[in-house]
């Protein structure tokens, strides 16, 4: 049986999920990195981590837990690797520049890592691997989790 829902394009909903986390102070470009990740998430089918998550985040950054503007700051690096703290910010916009930084690292020495500590949720994390493969490179990205779920 077939299940009936709204349908909404991808662009109206991203363009509606960039104005929403613009709205709570979030600089433009990670309210679109943002917004960009949400919508993936649900254009790929992993609803749990798109659009849905929008008022959690509103939450978060109107009750202080995620932080807007965050003061992010590279922790430790060699030409190889790098710790970035995200200075309690939403985990898109971080992950998105800490895969940038990797691949940067990886095309001048052969292999780039970065970590990341201190930041939120991060949405899916098949969208910072596929930044890698859009580069001809292969990317990996993985994220700690509360305590949910027995692991196999």
């Amino acid at each position: 049986m077939a299940t009936t829902g709204t349908v909404v394009q991808a662009e109206p909903l991203l363009g509606f999920c960039v104005r929403v986390f613009e709205k709570m102070g979030i600089p433009p470009e990670d309210a679109r990195i943002t917004a960009e990740v949400l919508v993936e998430a649900n254009l790929r089918g992993i609803d749990s981590h798109g659009v849905a998550r929008l008022a959690r985040y509103v939450n978060g950054l109107r009750d202080g837990v995620m932080i807007a503007r965050p003061e992010e700051k590279v922790v430790i690096e060699t030409p190889t690797t790098a710790t970035i703290d995200a200075g309690a910010g939403l985990g898109q916009p971080v992950s998105h520049r800490a895969m940038q930084r990797a691949i940067a690292k990886a095309r001048e020495y052969g292999c780039g890592f970065v970590t990341v500590r201190n930041s939120n949720h991060f949405g899916i994390a098949g969208y910072y691997a596929m930044m890698a493969l859009e580069e001809d490179m292969i990317g990996m990205a993985m994220t700690n989790a509360a305590v949910l779920v027995v692991p196999t």
